[in-house]
C-alpha cells in the first residue's frame, strides 16, 4: 500500500510525494540521502535555521548543506489559494465559504483533527455541522439531522464523548439519541427506549428499573402487567388531572386523579375533574367513569409487590419466593399487647415494608387550598327505642343533624353485645352500621359537602361548634381526614376515635366506599364500627 503524501515541512522520503498546498504546490526537495522535506521552493546550499551538520578530520563542524534535488512529483496549489466557488477544485477541494482543503485527502487522525472542517470517524470525513440542509446532511452513517441543524450522530460517540452531549445518552452499551431530541410521534416510535406522550417524546417507562425511579410526571406508574410475575414502570394508560383525556377517557388513580372522572370541554379537549358542575364553556359530558381511589397498600395474604406496603396493622410486605411477595402477618396485636407471630414455613422472609398506620394531617399551608366547613350529617336509630324520642326531640328544636347543611336519617336494627380486651360491653354494630354507610352511599348526598358527620341520637351535636373547629384546624383541601374526637386513654378511647360522633372528609369517604369490601374482608366485622372505621 502506498504511504501518505507528507504535510509541507514534514519527512517526504519514504512516500515520495507532498500534500497539495502553497501558491503553486509543494515539492518533495533531498537535502541529502538521509533527509527530504516537502516544501514550495529550495535553495541550495546551507539554509539559515539549519542545526544539523557534521565534523571533518581536523574536528570542525559543518552544517548540512541541501542539495535541493527533487524527489517525485509536484502537487497542486493549496486550495486556499482559489478565490471562488466555481475555481474551488472538486474533488480534492471543498468550498465551506471559502476555498478548502477536502476533508477526505487528510490520511490520519493528526492530519484531519486540527481541520475545524472535518471530523475523524476512521477516515476523515467533513464535519457534520458545515452541512446546512437535511438533504446535504450525509453520510447518514455518519451524521443526523436534529432541530434544524446537521450534528454527529450519538451512536458514533464513545462513552466518554457520549457525556459530554446532552443530546446523547448512555445506555445498553452504546450511546444512542436522548428521547427528547425527536419531534415527531413517528421518530419517537422507532426507538423502543422512547415513547410519545403529551405531546412529546420521553424516556419509556421500561427504562427505570426501580419503583423510587419511575417517574409519575411523564405517564409511568409501577404496575404488575397482566401475566408478569413481578411489578415493573410502565405507562399509565389513563391521564392525570391537567392532560387531556378524550383518548384515554379515563383517571388515573395513582396519578392524582383518584376520585375524578373525565369531562369534555368541547370535541377537542378533556381533562379529569373531581365535578364539572355549571362549568362556563365546557359541555360536561363526561367521557367514562369516576376513577376509584386505590388503597395504596396491599391487603392481609394478598401481593404487595406494586405497592411495597401493607393496609394491615401488624402484617409485613415480605417476599415468599420468586413468583409472589405478599401481606403477612408478623405481629398479632390487641389493645394490651403485641404478640410476635412467626413467618409460615416456605416464606423467604426477605423483608419489603411494613405496614400504613395513622399519621397526622398538617395545617394548610399559606397559599394552599384549606377545605370549606359544608356538613352533610346523619344519624340511624333503632325503631321502639328510647332514640326516638331524642329524634323527635331534634327535629323540635332544629338541632343535632338538623342544624347540618345537609342531612339524612336511616332505622338501624337490634344487635348483640360484645365484651372487649378492655372489659368493657358494647354493641358488635359493625355490620348494621356497615349497611347504614352504605345507604348514606346510595343517597349520594355526601358528595356535595366536604365533610361527612355520623352522629348517634343522645350524643350531643352543636355543627356551629364543629365548623368553627373545622375552620380552626385548617384542614388542606381534597385529602384523606378523620378527626380525633376524645382525650381517653389511647385503648378505652379507642385511640381518640369512639363512634358517637364521626367526622370524615370527602375523600376519606370516597376511600372508604371504594375500598369497603376488601376492609371488610381483611378486618372483620366482630369489632363495632369505631373500631371497623
Amino acid at each position: 500500500a502506498s504511504l501518505p503524501c507528507a504535510a509541507e515541512g514534514a519527512s517526504c522520503l519514504p512516500s515520495r510525494c507532498c500534500v497539495d498546498g502553497g501558491e503553486a504546490g509543494l515539492q518533495c526537495y533531498k537535502k541529502n540521502d538521509y533527509w527530504a522535506s516537502c516544501a514550495g521552493s529550495c535553495r541550495k546550499g546551507v539554509h539559515p535555521d539549519e542545526k544539523r551538520g557534521t565534523y571533518d578530520q581536523w574536528g570542525h563542524f559543518h552544517l548540512d548543506a541541501w542539495s535541493c534535488e527533487e524527489v517525485g512529483n509536484r502537487s497542486k496549489p493549496s486550495c486556499e489559494g482559489f478565490a471562488t466557488a466555481e475555481d474551488c477544485e472538486p474533488g480534492r477541494c471543498m468550498w465551506k465559504g471559502g476555498c478548502l482543503q477536502a476533508c477526505r485527502t487528510f490520511a490520519d487522525e493528526a492530519a484531519c483533527g486540527p481541520n475545524a472542517e472535518c471530523m475523524w470517524k476512521g477516515a476523515c470525513l467533513e464535519a457534520c455541522a458545515g452541512f446546512a440542509s437535511e438533504d446535504t446532511c450525509k453520510p447518514t452513517t455518519k451524521c443526523a439531522w436534529k432541530h434544524g441543524k446537521c450534528q454527529e450522530g450519538c451512536w458514533t460517540f464513545g462513552q466518554n464523548a457520549c457525556g459530554q452531549h446532552d443530546r446523547c445518552i448512555w445506555s445498553d452499551g452504546a450511546c444512542r439519541d436522548n428521547c427528547w431530541t425527536h419531534y415527531s410521534e413517528g421518530s419517537c416510535g422507532e426507538h423502543d427506549r422512547c415513547m410519545w406522550r403529551g405531546g412529546k417524546c420521553t424516556p419509556a417507562c421500561s427504562t427505570f428499573p426501580t419503583k423510587g425511579a419511575c417517574p409519575a410526571g411523564i405517564g409511568c406508574i409501577w404496575d404488575r402487567p397482566a401475566g408478569a410475575t413481578a411489578a415493573a414502570c410502565v405507562p399509565d394508560p389513563c391521564s392525570s388531572p391537567g392532560e387531556d383525556c378524550k383518548s384515554t377517557r379515563c383517571c388515573s388513580s395513582t396519578r392524582g386523579a383518584a376520585g375524578m372522572a373525565c369531562f369534555a370541554k368541547d370535541a377537542y379537549y378533556a381533562t379529569c375533574r373531581r365535578t364539572c358542575d355549571d362549568v362556563k364553556g365546557w359541555s360536561c359530558r363526561a367521557l367514562g367513569n369516576r376513577s376509584r381511589f386505590e388503597p395504596g397498600c396491599g391487603w392481609a395474604g394478598r401481593s404487595c409487590d406494586r405497592e411495597q406496603l401493607c393496609c394491615n396493622i401488624g402484617f409485613n410486605c415480605m417476599v415468599k419466593d420468586a413468583a409472589f411477595t405478599g401481606c403477612v402477618q408478623s405481629v398479632k396485636k390487641s389493645t394490651w399487647y403485641a404478640k410476635k407471630v412467626p413467618l409460615p414455613p416456605g416464606w423467604k422472609g426477605t423483608f419489603v415494608a411494613g405496614s400504613r398506620t395513622e399519621y397526622s394531617v398538617p395545617a394548610a399551608a399559606a397559599g394552599e387550598p384549606v377545605a370549606g366547613t359544608s356538613l352533610y350529617c346523619f344519624m340511624a336509630f333503632l325503631p321502639g327505642s328510647p332514640e326516638v324520642a331524642l329524634w323527635t326531640l331534634a327535629q323540635k328544636n332544629k338541632a343535632h343533624i338538623l342544624a347540618c347543611d345537609a342531612h339524612d336519617w336511616f332505622h338501624s336494627w337490634s344487635t348483640q353485645k360484645n365484651k372487649w380486651d378492655t372489659g368493657a360491653k358494647t354493641l358488635t354494630n359493625t355490620d348494621v352500621f356497615i349497611e347504614v354507610w352504605e345507604q348514606v352511599k346510595e343517597r349520594g348526598t355526601f358528595l356535595r359537602h366536604e365533610w361527612t358527620v355520623k352522629a348517634d341520637a343522645d350524643a350531643v351535636l352543636v355543627p356551629a361548634r364543629l365548623r368553627q373547629h373545622i375552620a380552626g384546624l385548617r384542614p388542606p383541601a381534597d385529602r384523606a381526614i378523620y378527626l380525633k374526637n376524645n382525650g381517653m386513654d389511647k385503648g378505652l378511647g379507642n385511640n381518640g376515635f369512639l363512634g358517637a360522633v364521626e367526622v370524615f372528609s370527602r375523600v376519606a369517604m370516597q376511600i372508604y366506599y371504594d375500598n369497603a369490601e376488601d376492609c371488610r374482608k381483611t378486618l372483620g366485622t366482630n369489632c363495632g364500627e369505631d373500631g371497623f372505621f
